[in-house]
């Protein structure tokens, strides 16, 4: 979605989606609610609200601009893979970046406390 569509007024997909909400219930695990309702409190979210942010933010790409979009998009569909799976492969991937050069270490200068590109141990990787 572009800055224009995202503007109040101009029927966009997020405003339609404001106003055109539907009931759904579903069965899930406790414990998988139970997440939720503690990431919604430390977000200071509703339970409803936290559930809406990762359903959107997974079909969305997490509001990502519209290039970036495209081209994991592109990316997605060259590699045979449904979202979910495409999304567990960008994580893997970042795992596989993290373990080769430590946590946090692409974190700004002066985020955290120093020790940005270690492992919490003093030392890049994890060995």
């Amino acid at each position: 979605m572009s800055v224009r569509d995202a503007l109040p007024g101009n029927g966009s997909t997020r405003e339609r989606g404001a106003a055109e909400k539907v009931a759904q219930t579903f069965r899930m695990p406790r414990e998988l609610v139970e997440f939720h309702r503690v990431e919604a409190a430390q977000s200071g979210r509703d339970l409803t609200g936290q559930v809406l942010r990762v359903l959107e933010g997974f079909r969305s790409f997490f509001g990502l601009p519209e290039a970036a979009v495209a081209q994991l998009e592109a990316d997605r569909r060259r590699l045979g893979m449904d979202r979910f799976a495409y999304l567990l492969h960008v994580l893997y991937s970042r795992a596989l970046e993290i373990r080769a050069k430590g946590v946090g270490f692409d974190a700004p200068a002066d985020h955290g406390n120093g020790a940005s590109g270690t492992n919490g141990a003093g030392r890049a990787g994890v060995g």
